[in-house]
């Protein structure tokens, strides 16, 4: 077999005697070259292979071989490499690549087309063989932003979101997160609609696992309005929205969210859109109507939280029962409203006041007498009380300014208007449901 020193002097004498001036000659010098040198080998020994193509990588480098002949080699042996048809092993493809790695990504100025078509074949071979996180190492390694040459945007950025996705798979999340943050950079230079759309599911998805249902939801929604042609892929994102959003904090983003999924036209197809619809409706939602959406969640969405007992589902559902009790009572005692969620007293005033401090409702909180008092319900009675006493002394009125007397009849007709309205969709609502579904979705 031939030695290092005299495979690098055959290079160097070789594309002298040729006179190679161009890219393509060179390319298919350097491919005869290995090709011939392989075949020399028994085509049945991959031990002999290998130490033939890793003698080849090593004249490469050698300092007596020029830097053109060294690229055109090194390319031609990533290629060869890279092609799945290969006759040669797979065992020895990703042996020569690897070989081939550690002996340029020292020289990154010099080889650094060569570093960054290795770790894409490695990864490919990777792939193959199921080895997700080992494969997304490799992507990983790419480092474009370091590099000394301009590199095409959707190139890059498709290198990036292949890293998160196989991070995803390898069950990664950590490592998915943050390579997530090297594609969030170039996500506003690319125009590839599907290219982005693979962004957002993995955004979505590390939300989703990350427990940050609201950001997944809205996420997992945007991708299914984005023109997807695959009608089942569009009905399974916008599934995973919906879970994502039952599951979400109680509060006005999560009703907003709701309510734009529940008028989607394919969510009513949906096994989970009966209890989304109750939420959106602001119904009050028992223990035993959540057996059937529960056993459609994943597993990291059946977690317990720390108490050991509360699944994620239980505690997004006795924070809507809240959200929707605030709407209906001025204030409520707390061993009242525990018995209504299925807790006990402390802990509806626990989540009573999360709700409040995080802002997602309004209310104060008496220890003392252990009542809560919804601010959003008591103001809209205040005004009408206020207005019913102006009713009542109307013989008697006070001093009151022009403008004051204008403002206060605009208050008194706004209640009615909102009371009158609020009595017709309930009304509606009770004997006409089927209707009702379809009015509400066809308003967006």
């Amino acid at each position: 077999m031939s030695s290092t020193g005299e495979l690098a002097a055959q290079l160097s004498a070789l594309f002298r005697s040729e006179k190679l001036d161009t890219s393509e000659s060179s390319s298919s010098a350097a491919t005869k070259f290995i090709t011939d040198k392989l075949n020399s080998q028994d085509s049945q020994d991959a031990e002999a292979q290998c130490r033939m193509l890793t003698n080849i990588i090593d004249a490469c480098v050698e300092e007596q071989v020029a830097q053109t002949i060294s690229t055109a080699v090194l390319g031609e042996v990533i290629t060869l490499m890279s092609e799945s048809a290969s006759e040669l092993s797979q065992d020895v493809r990703q042996t020569a690549l690897n070989h081939l790695l550690s002996k340029v990504q020292q020289r990154t100025s010099t080889f650094e087309s060569a570093i960054i078509e290795t770790r894409q074949a490695l990864a490919r071979i990777l792939i193959s063989d199921e080895k997700w996180e080992e494969a997304a190492r490799q992507l990983q390694g790419i480092r474009f932003e370091q590099s000394q040459r301009s590199y095409n945007t959707k190139q890059m950025f498709e290198v990036y979101v292949k890293t998160v996705e196989l991070f995803l798979q390898a069950d990664q999340l950590e490592q998915a997160a943050q390579a997530q943050g090297r594609a969030a950079a170039l996500v506003a230079y690319v125009t590839d609609i599907e290219l982005v759309n693979r962004y957002r599911l993995v955004q979505a998805r590390i939300n989703d696992l990350s427990q940050k249902y609201i950001d997944a939801a809205a996420a997992y929604h945007t991708i299914s309005q984005s023109g997807l042609k695959d009608a089942t892929k569009q009905s399974e994102i916008l599934e995973r929205a919906v879970k994502c959003a039952v599951l979400a904090s109680a509060g006005p983003q999560k009703m907003r969210v709701m309510t734009g999924l529940q008028r989607e036209k394919m969510a009513s197809s949906l096994r989970c859109f009966g209890l989304l619809e109750k939420m959106v409706l602001k119904r009050l939602i028992k223990p035993d109507e959540l057996q059937q959406f529960s056993e459609q969640l994943e597993d990291h969405q059946r977690s317990l939280l720390t108490d050991g007992k509360t699944t994620m589902l239980d505690h997004a559902v006795r924070e809507h029962n809240i959200f929707v009790l605030s709407s209906l009572y001025t204030n409520i005692k707390f061993e009242n409203l525990g018995r209504t969620l299925g807790v006990d007293a402390e802990d509806a005033e626990l989540m009573c006041a999360r709700m409040i401090a995080e802002n997602r409702m309004k209310g104060r909180i008496d220890q003392i007498d252990g009542v809560i008092t919804f601010e959003g319900a008591r103001e809209v009675k205040e005004v009408s009380a206020a207005i019913f006493l102006k009713s009542q002394t109307a013989a008697q009125p006070p001093p009151m300014h022009f403008r004051e007397s204008v403002a206060a009849r605009w208050d008194e007709r706004i209640v009615k208007l909102c009371t009158a309205v609020e009595e017709s969709v309930d009304l509606l609502i009770e004997r006409q449901p089927i209707y009702t579904k379809m009015l509400f979705r066809s308003a967006n």
